[in-house]
């Protein structure tokens, strides 16, 4: 990766960058939703709906990116201490789902910007706007639900002992 985020202000770079992408994917979708099935919301909204998705894309690399450095601490930590084999469950893979289909929801909805912002110049037909909307909110509700996965399987690993350390256990 062309940057080193392990850590950031100390803390596992993983656990900091991941809540943006967990924010601003979904609000991107939930945005496109709201504002895109009116024309006049479209040409207002489109382009902060396209910053919303491509930002929430980009942390999703990030965090992804961050997440196998992360992985990599936890098990050498695990094993300088003697605690066996950690395990990770499904949330690398889902993690990795949730990669792929924001960077899909943010190409279609470069897609539907395109449209909506030359679709006069290039002559398309005035189904397109409406159509590349309905097109980009497939991949829009795959990402949302890929990243809730993903965030729910990354907080239950996290969280899950938090009563047996809290008792003293």
């Amino acid at each position: 990766m062309f940057l080193l985020l392990d850590t950031l202000f100390g803390l596992p770079g993983h656990a900091l960058i991941v809540h943006a992408a967990v924010v601003l994917v979904p609000l991107a979708v939930i945005a496109l939703a709201a504002t895109g099935w009116r024309k006049a919301w479209r040409t207002t909204y489109s382009l902060p709906v396209l910053f919303l998705a491509s930002g929430g894309t980009l942390f999703a690399i990030l965090a992804a990116s961050t997440g196998e450095p992360l992985r990599g601490s936890v098990k050498r930590a695990a094993e300088s201490a003697g605690a066996g084999e950690v395990r990770f469950g499904e949330h690398p893979e889902n993690g990795n789902n949730a990669e792929f289909m924001a960077i899909v929801f943010a190409v279609t909805v470069v897609a539907y910007w395109v449209v909506d912002r030359y679709g006069e110049r290039l002559k398309l037909p005035g189904w397109m706007g409406t159509g590349s909307y309905a097109l980009a909110l497939v991949p829009g509700v795959l990402a949302l639900i890929t990243m809730v996965v993903a965030g729910h399987s990354g907080a239950a690993l996290v969280w899950k002992d938090v009563g047996s350390y809290a008792a003293g256990k």
